[in-house]
């Protein structure tokens, strides 16, 4: 009885490490924290420990701020955002790295099957998010997509 729960249990780990291991190169990117400077960011709760050095997070901070019911102008934290989104799709781009993020029903499975061509076309997409797609997330999408979209046309000519 030992040697079977083992067997299961050795049978259950390989399952969940070849599965992470399937996502480790686009996880490995989208987790990826820049050497960006310290963002300038207005001293509320909600921005203590925010650095904006990955994507995931100015993804979110921008969708935190749509959500805010105070009367608060986050233009410039916003702008500054967007900034950042652009220089990580730049710095990306310089690698040979084109990154997209997507949304929509079955991205994740579009971006899989999208990405099995990466090595001849550069080109990486990331599912931020399947059918509804929060308006932060798809702001901070639209702004890295076509910074990624200009720097790819320019590289390329």
């Amino acid at each position: 009885m030992k040697l079977f729960l083992l067997f299961i249990l050795f049978l259950i780990s390989n399952i969940t490490f070849s599965q992470k291991d399937s996502l480790s190169f686009e996880m490995e990117v989208y987790n990826r924290h820049f050497d960006l400077p310290k963002p300038i960011l207005p001293e509320y709760r909600i921005f203590e420990g925010v650095q904006l050095n990955v994507i995931w997070e100015c993804l979110i901070t921008l969708e935190i701020m749509h959500h805010i019911k105070e009367d608060i102008d986050f233009t410039d934290v916003r702008n500054q955002v967007f900034d950042r989104l652009k220089q990580m799709s730049s710095i990306l781009a310089h690698e040979g790295i084109f990154l997209y993020l997507t949304s929509g029903l079955d991205c994740s499975y579009h971006a899989a099957e999208n990405n099995r061509n990466f090595k001849e076309t550069k080109e990486l997409q990331i599912c931020v998010g399947d059918c509804i797609t929060p308006s932060g997330y798809s702001e901070g999408k639209e702004i890295f997509n076509k910074m990624t979209k200009n720097i790819q046309n320019t590289l390329q000519k």
